[in-house]
């Protein structure tokens, strides 16, 4: 029937987004909290209709099972339990995202899962994914705002990114990367393209330009105001106002980017489908409809048993009920250098959610380093090590800021440990900061091998204990000499923080 293929498809996507009721509810709380992944609500929605509009086509193609596709929901399965064990949610929410086009291959064939091809990969859009991206987002905006306010022959004094002009200062934070306006812009690029084109050739270069389109918007718009603050001695573009000439600046590229693509829009061209004649042997036709039938079934059970049977597992690996206290002995210094009992600084890392911190200074000579441990275990979503969330320095402090970021190689007498380093800055107070990962008694600064780390400490039965180090020295510009100081700490204390965490992890 008409409504056969459709309804079929609907209640495999219901189905999916049911048995992983856990998983759906995560993406849809970062819906609700987040105005950057809002859009999140409409997508079913938006497939449902395309759903929907394919209806007619649909018909008059004969479900035929692709039992291969089997494969593809138990390898969508095990990628959904990795992603649970170290609590990547993005990870376990695009498995779960997977499962149902691979669940339509399955139960009904591979002509009608390439028929819905990209509906069933707009689904993916609910996946609240990209953070990773604000970083860069942010430091290239920077970079195009200061460079372009030079161009214009307004003096510019750049510290990361923070910036001061004449009239006064200011930074590209959070909000202001754009990945709000990517996103949408992405999301509704696609739709548009898939609904107005026809050639791959026309979809995809719409598709680019959604996404150049909205990261260049976006440049300009901070330049913009900026140069309003600038111009009218801050009484424009700041406040609420920011947000509001960003929006409508973004609104108005966005309306000429629609209104060039309409101009080579290809209008959908009608094939006439003729549907099997019912003539001929029917009791041949019936047999051969029940057969079908009866796969389509067979398949259905099947994908969704290969699709149950990832949770009961997990829960028998899950070790985020692991609530013991957790203690970190003090760490005696080595090689020289001694504990101290003043504090090189009252900065802290923006780290949240550890189970127990551990603070130190330790001088050796004229060398003055601190040290901040923050020990996770038992680890949720809302407590975890690896998360973006965590930094030296979140764009919303008002005290520090990170005033440089990059990587450095600290010789520790066997293998070189790469670490991610930076500067922060308090008005006249800068440090010099290394940090990295400790797993289960590796050391990594690389946020995927961390991942990678974690897993393969739960799946050996270690647990999931980890820790975020970081080390701090004074600096006035960062180089030689503060770097001397931290690479002289980390090869000589490397191994009596190893050892401290491993205790701490044993208990």
């Amino acid at each position: 029937t008409t409504l056969g293929v459709p309804l079929t498809v609907a209640l495999l996507v219901v189905g999916v987004l049911a048995l992983y009721w856990r998983t759906t509810l995560s993406m849809i709380v970062i819906w609700e909290r987040s105005e950057t992944f809002v859009h999140g609500f409409v997508v079913l929605p938006i497939f449902f209709y395309l759903l929907w509009r394919e209806r007619s086509a649909l018909s008059v193609i004969e479900p035929k099972p692709c039992f291969a596709a089997l494969f593809g929901i138990a390898a969508a399965g095990a990628v959904w339990i990795a992603g649970e064990l170290v609590r990547a949610a993005s990870v376990s929410q695009f498995a779960m995202i997977a499962m149902v086009p691979l669940a339509v291959w399955a139960v009904l064939g591979t002509r009608i899962a390439m028929a819905l091809g990209i509906p069933l990969a707009f689904l993916f859009f609910a996946v609240p994914f990209g953070e990773f991206l604000i970083p860069t987002l942010i430091d290239r905006t920077a970079d195009f705002t200061v460079v372009a306010l030079r161009a214009s022959g307004v003096p510019v004094y750049r510290e990361g990114n923070f910036f001061s002009i004449p009239s006064g200062n200011w930074s590209v934070v959070e909000a202001c990367s754009g990945l709000r306006y990517l996103i949408a812009s992405l999301m509704v690029g696609c739709l548009y393209a898939y609904l107005s084109y026809r050639s791959l050739l026309r979809r995809s270069a719409f598709i680019v330009a959604s996404i150049i389109v909205p990261i260049v918007a976006n440049w300009m718009r901070a330049y913009l105001i900026v140069m309003l603050g600038h111009l009218s001695d801050n009484r424009l573009a700041t406040g609420v106002d920011h947000l509001i000439y960003g929006w409508v600046f973004f609104g108005l590229v966005m309306m000429l980017l629609f209104w060039i693509g309409g101009r080579w829009r290809e209008d959908e061209v009608v094939v006439q489908t003729a549907r099997p004649a019912s003539g001929g042997n029917s009791d041949g036709q019936a047999l051969a409809i029940g057969q079908s039938r009866g796969k389509v079934w067979a398949s259905a059970v099947a994908a969704l048993v290969l699709a149950a049977i990832w949770q009961p597992l997990q829960a028998k690996l899950d070790v985020s009920g692991n609530s013991l206290p957790v203690r970190i002995a003090a760490i005696v210094g080595t090689k020289g250098w001694v504990a101290m009992p003043e504090e090189v600084s009252d900065w802290r890392p923006d780290i949240s959610g550890a189970r127990a911190e551990y603070r130190q200074t330790f001088a050796k000579a004229a060398r003055r380093v601190g040290l901040h441990i923050a020990f996770y275990r038992g680890q949720t979503q809302d407590s975890k090590a690896i998360t973006s969330s965590n930094e030296l320095v979140h764009t919303s402090n008002k005290s520090w800021r990170l005033a440089s970021a990059g990587t450095a190689q600290a010789e520790t007498g066997s293998a070189p440990l790469s670490v991610r380093a930076g500067v922060v800055a308090n008005g006249r107070v800068r440090l010099a900061v290394w940090q990295w990962y400790w797993i289960d008694g590796r050391f990594t600064s690389n946020d995927y091998t961390a991942k990678l780390y974690q897993a393969l400490s739960v799946l050996q039965g270690h647990g999931d204990s980890a820790a975020r180090v970081v080390v701090y020295t004074p600096t006035e510009t960062d180089e030689p000499q503060s770097r001397a100081a931290l690479q002289v700490f980390t090869a000589d204390m490397l191994g009596t923080i190893d050892a401290a965490l491993r205790e701490a992890a044993a208990e």
